[in-house]
């Protein structure tokens, strides 16, 4: 019957729009004077999902995050947002289409509360004037949203380290982030904070927020994320679901090589000694 047809359609077209990745980046390269940062990568982010990106200092990861970011421009690739080609002259472009980056050194104000901080760019106003009342109740919904009980009057200055990463994570939610990129976030962190930092980005994907999560650590990559996307000397390496790789293989891709009995040997050492950064 022509009007069952035409369900289907609508069903198959919202199917489409449905499996279309949040955040898909193609062919990305980026040469420096005498350095190819990066050579023809791509990357995939959904709604809902924690991609981890890994791989040994210098194999490109910072590079790939500032131009995500709106940081620096590719010199090819093409980056598209819901199935949408764009491109940034600047960091303000990536903001207002959701895409939140939160670096190992935080950007926030110190001698400003942790509500001013929340809502710097957008503080709310009444007749002309900041509505103070206004800015702490919604900050507050902020730090609420990822589990905290900080007094959003408190100044920046006074919170300990983890609770700042809370802040600048709440930034990035007032801010109406689709994509949130972690950059090693878990390397100013230790015992609990990592697992509440870990609470909060299941929080987020359960929401809907697309999650890059950059790490050295491959336990955290196996405990947390759904993908992994693995950069080697500027180049995709591999990528796929984490269930489908184990340590060894993912070490592998990092280092281009299959692994000897030798540093098989020093591997497992650093597993039985705690140290969990998996680093060649």
């Amino acid at each position: 019957m022509p009007g069952n047809h035409l369900g289907t359609q609508t069903l198959d077209l919202q199917s489409d729009r449905a499996s279309e990745p949040l955040l898909k980046m193609r062919g990305i390269s980026k040469l420096y004077p005498g350095v190819q940062a990066l050579r023809n990568v791509d990357l995939e982010l959904r709604q809902g999902e924690v991609v981890a990106l890994i791989g040994e200092n210098g194999a490109g990861k910072s590079t790939l995050l500032k131009i995500l970011a709106g940081a620096t421009t590719p010199d090819a690739g093409e980056l598209h947002i819901d199935g949408e080609l764009v491109a940034f002259q600047g960091p303000g472009d990536a903001e207002k289409l959701g895409i939140a980056t939160v670096y190992q050194e935080f950007n926030l104000f110190q001698a400003l509360t942790v509500a001013e901080n929340v809502l710097f760019h957008n503080m709310p106003r009444r007749f002309g004037v900041i509505d103070w009342a206004r800015a702490r109740e919604l900050a507050q919904t902020y730090m609420d949203r990822v589990g905290t009980g900080i007094d959003v009057s408190r100044r920046v200055a006074e919170l300990s380290v983890a609770e700042r990463q809370m802040v600048e994570i709440a930034k990035a939610l007032a801010r109406d982030a689709r994509v949130l990129v972690l950059d090693e976030p878990t390397a100013v962190l230790g015992g609990s904070d990592v697992d509440e930092l870990f609470r909060i980005v299941r929080d987020l994907r359960a929401d809907g927020v697309g999650v890059i999560f950059v790490s050295h650590r491959l336990e955290e990559v196996f405990g947390l994320a759904d993908r992994f996307v693995v950069l080697k000397d500027g180049e995709l390496a591999g990528q796929g679901d984490v269930g489908d790789a184990d340590h060894d293989s993912l070490v592998s891709m990092m280092v281009g090589r299959e692994l000897d009995q030798a540093s098989h040997r020093v591997r497992s050492s650093i597993r039985a000694s705690g140290n969990a950064v998996a680093r060649v």
